[in-house]
């Protein structure tokens, strides 16, 4: 990520790719505030719905959850190591569905 006045360096993993309603998103990240600003770091889960009619193509972006650690002042660094984020009620993906497509993604920021 770049802020003007220098650069907040995030590197993020999770355990597995699929989950269902219910289940607890493990999260393990690093990050580096070396920017004069106090950051705070967060996770989402995101909803991205694409819809396709007439040649037209509309999206609609909902954040469904989320989750905040601790401010970062400038020049340290922060882990999380297993931080939880609850998957809520989502709507499943339509596979092959020519109209409307459905996706979820984890956004993890600085």
């Amino acid at each position: 990520m770049f802020i003007p006045d220098g650069r907040v360096s995030v590197s993020a993993r999770i355990d597995r790719k699929g989950f269902c309603e219910g289940d607890e998103i493990s999260i393990h990240a690093d990050f580096e505030n070396t920017c004069s600003r106090i950051i705070v770091p967060k996770a989402a889960i995101v909803a991205r719905h694409t819809y396709l009619a007439n040649g037209q193509t509309k999206v609609l972006t909902q954040k469904l959850s989320s989750v905040r650690g601790n401010h970062i002042i400038s020049g340290t660094c922060a882990s999380w190591r297993g931080k939880s984020l609850r998957v809520q009620k989502i709507r499943p993906s339509i596979l092959g569905c020519n109209i409307l497509r459905v996706e979820y993604f984890l956004l993890v920021s600085g």
